[in-house]
């Protein structure tokens, strides 16, 4: 059974003291790749230099998250146009819009750098990973996203899936306006969570061909884990709640999954 971390941090400083092992342990786990994401200027060598010491098992993304934007200079967009063309890179993210983080970044700022960010991955013929993170019950920060794709976006030609909605943790319209855009949807731990039944609800009507697996570690650790450092090896029991609730089988879900994040990543 192969199972792949679409979205991971293991750049973090919380990996310092035992990176490298848990990097060489992921197949043992099942894990046989895992997507590190650079979303920060002085992440993106970084996050190349992982995958090119680790050539089997790390791939990159690179890109500018919206907390971020403020970081972004017109050297910057230069620089990480020359670096997406890395063979080790295989996305542009994590970008979009987050409204929790407004005293860092205004709107307006996130919405320029995003328009900038999805220029980018036009011109480079490259997948996107999107972040987008409402303020409480209020979905704009969904629907600018949307509005921002159908208007300064052109999904990757060739490709079954052009990119996907990272972490997703929305109802089943905002699901459904991604799956309708080419999007695959991000399941990590936020899935398991007690509290988060609206996100299981949408996610099992949009059907398990809609989906690939992530950690976003080391954050959101699973149900049973929580407030532990969360990493890919994890993957297995996100995969295995997974299966449980959509009641598929995992061996099943593991392959569908695999797959989309292959095509996503043009990694087949």
């Amino acid at each position: 059974m192969e199972l792949i971390d679409s979205h991971a941090h293991l750049n973090d400083p919380a990996f310092d003291a035992d990176r490298g092992d848990l990097i060489a342990r992921l197949p043992q786990a099942g894990v046989t790749l895992s997507v590190e994401i650079g979303c920060a200027p002085e992440e993106w060598r970084p996050a190349l230099d992982l995958s090119a010491q680790y050539p089997a098992l790390i791939r990159a993304v690179l890109g500018v998250h919206p907390e971020y934007a403020p970081k972004l200079t017109q050297a910057g967009i230069r620089e990480l146009e020359n670096l997406l063309a890395d063979k080790n890179n295989v996305a542009v993210g994590e970008i979009g819009l987050d409204y929790t983080c407004l005293e860092i970044a205004d709107k307006n700022l996130q919405q320029d750098v995003f328009t900038q960010m999805l220029g980018l991955a036009n011109k480079t013929h490259l997948p996107v990973v999107l972040h987008v993170r409402r303020e409480g019950e209020d979905y704009a920060a969904y629907e600018d996203t949307f509005a921002a794709l159908k208007r300064d976006w052109t999904p990757v030609s060739g490709r079954k899936h052009a990119g996907v909605l990272h972490c997703f943790c929305a109802r089943y319209e905002e699901a459904k306006k991604a799956l309708d855009q080419g999007l695959l949807l991000g399941i990590n731990g936020c899935f398991t969570y007690k509290k988060n039944e609206y996100i299981r609800e949408a996610v099992k009507k949009a059907g398990a061909d809609k989906i690939i697996f992530e950690t976003d570690c080391p954050y959101l650790s699973p149900q049973g884990k929580r407030g532990t450092r969360n990493d890919p090896s994890n993957i297995p029991l996100i995969a295995q709640f997974t299966a449980d609730y959509l009641n598929v089988p995992l061996e099943e879900l593991a392959q569908i999954t695999t797959k989309n994040a292959r095509e996503l990543y043009g990694l087949e």
